[in-house]
């Protein structure tokens, strides 16, 4: 597949996303607004799947994701739920999480607190299972580390990671019980990206996620397309609670590591 052009490495992409949600047939969503649950979101609309949006932010932080995911949920016509997470919660949940995840990182905690709330939040309302955007960055090249890699290294590299990355959304779902999902880490998905061309992959200003980026870009998401990557707890507004702050709320050791 040498030959293959970018417009129908897409195809081929949102069409192995479009097979799995309908397979896993769920009616809820973490929507955080960023490319990766949108693009998900996206996909599972266009199989006339009604979706309740989940979104989580940290009430004492800055939500930056919150306007994205109310604008695709607009979009898209998904019915949106916003909830946020107290201090409270997180000195109540934070044992739990090292528990599941059996790391104490503190940016990881800042991190897994959010997932746990949507999953949380998914049995509440009697969600059947849930759709996670786990997996992008990985899949799809979205660190910058990745974009500087030649062709044979980076398919490699998300090869490997594909597999042996760290997906908190689905450890603490399987930790507590909620059945979650995340298509962007489907086998089919993961053999058709692998036989996209490097450029496609990478994008002409090796900015990453280019093929879901532009997917995004055909269906009216442009002003989620162009977002500059943002790190999960920067969407969240959990960034500005430091290690120490955290180790006050939870009474927990944490490490910083980031490992």
């Amino acid at each position: 597949m040498s030959g293959l052009s970018c417009s129908v490495a897409e195809e081929l992409v949102l069409n192995s996303l479009r097979k799995y949600v309908r397979s896993a047939g769920c009616n809820c969503l973490a929507l955080s607004g960023g490319i990766d649950t949108s693009v998900v979101a996206l996909a599972a609309r266009l199989e006339g799947l009604p979706l309740l949006g989940v979104t989580v932010f940290y009430e004492s932080g800055l939500p930056r994701d919150l306007p994205y995911a109310s604008y695709v949920a607009s979009v898209l016509g998904i019915r949106h739920h916003v909830v946020s997470v107290s201090d409270d919660y997180i000195a109540e949940r934070g044992r739990l999480i090292v528990e599941c995840t059996g790391r104490r990182d503190f940016v990881e905690l800042r991190n897994d607190v959010v997932f746990l709330k949507a999953l949380e939040e998914a049995a509440r309302l009697g969600c059947s299972c849930i759709l996670l955007g786990d997996g992008g960055d990985e899949v799809f090249a979205g660190y910058s580390f990745m974009l500087s890699l030649d062709s044979r290294a980076l398919r490699e590299t998300m090869l490997r990671m594909a597999v042996r990355g760290r997906y908190p959304g689905l450890e603490l779902a399987e930790c507590i019980g909620v059945e979650a999902h995340a298509p962007l880490l489907s086998d089919e998905v993961l053999e058709t990206v692998l036989l996209a061309p490097i450029d496609c992959i990478r994008g002409g200003m090796l900015e990453g996620k280019a093929l879901l980026r532009s997917i995004l870009r055909r269906y009216g998401l442009a002003l989620v397309a162009d977002r500059l990557k943002t790190p999960a707890e920067q969407g969240a507004g959990t960034d500005g609670l430091g290690r120490h702050e955290l180790e006050a709320i939870t009474g927990l050791e944490l490490v910083d590591c980031h490992c």
